[in-house]
C-alpha cells in the first residue's frame, strides 16, 4: 500500500514513469518481429460513438462496483493510493503524479494489455483475449479491496479492443478514467 501522501512526491511521478518506461521498452523488444500496427491496433476505431458508449457503461459498471463494495464492507480501504486531502504547497509534485498516473500509466498499461497481450490471445478466441487480458490487468495493480473495480474496468477495456479493432479508444478511456479519478478526489478534498 502506497504512504497516504505518495501523490504529493516526486519521487513517486518519477518513479512510475521510470518503471513504466522500462516495462513499455519491454513490450516493445517482445513485439519487435511482430507486425507493429496490427499488433497495437494502431487503426482509426470505426465509431468513436460506440467506443465513447462502452466507455461510459464500463464507468457506469466500476462505479457501482465501487459504491456496493463501499455499502457491503464499510471499512475497506481503497488500494490505489488516492488522497483523501488536498495539500496546495505540494500541488506541482501532484500534477507531476496526474501526468504519470493519467497519461504515462495507461500508454504503457493498454499497449501491454490491450495491444501485445490481446493480440497474442486473440487466437485463442476474442471472450479468452478479453478475461485474460483482464484478470492480467488486474493483478498487475497489486490489488485485493479493488480487484473487483480494476478487473470491470479491464473487462470494458478489453471490450472496447474488441468491438473497435483499435488501441486509441482504449488509450484514450485509460487516460479519462485515470485523470478523472484523480481531479475529482482532489476537488472532493476541498470540501
Amino acid at each position: 500500500m502506497l504512504p497516504v501522501d505518495a501523490l504529493f512526491r516526486y519521487s513517486t511521478a518519477v518513479g512510475a514513469i521510470v518503471v513504466d518506461a522500462i516495462q513499455l521498452v519491454l513490450v516493445l523488444v517482445i513485439a519487435r518481429k511482430l507486425p507493429f500496427r496490427e499488433t497495437f491496433a494502431l487503426r482509426r476505431p470505426p465509431s468513436w460513438s460506440r467506443a465513447a458508449a462502452i466507455g461510459v457503461v464500463t464507468i457506469v459498471l466500476a462505479y457501482t462496483v465501487a459504491y456496493l463494495e463501499e455499502r457491503l464492507f464499510p471499512d475497506l480501504l481503497r488500494e490505489q493510493g488516492i488522497p483523501v486531502y488536498w495539500d496546495g504547497v505540494r500541488a506541482a509534485a501532484w500534477l507531476a503524479n496526474l501526468f504519470a498516473i493519467a497519461v504515462f500509466a495507461p500508454l504503457f498499461e493498454e499497449s501491454l494489455f490491450r495491444g501485445l497481450g490481446f493480440s497474442l490471445l486473440a487466437p485463442l478466441g476474442v471472450p479468452v483475449a478479453v478475461f485474460v487480458t483482464a484478470v492480467l490487468f488486474t493483478l498487475a495493480h497489486g490489488v485485493i479491496a479493488d480487484f473487483p473495480v480494476i478487473l470491470v474496468t479491464g473487462l470494458g477495456l478489453g471490450y472496447m479492443r474488441a468491438t473497435t479493432g483499435s488501441l486509441f479508444p482504449c488509450i484514450a478511456f485509460h487516460i479519462s478514467f485515470n485523470g478523472l479519478g484523480m481531479i475529482a478526489s482532489a476537488l472532493a478534498a476541498f470540501h
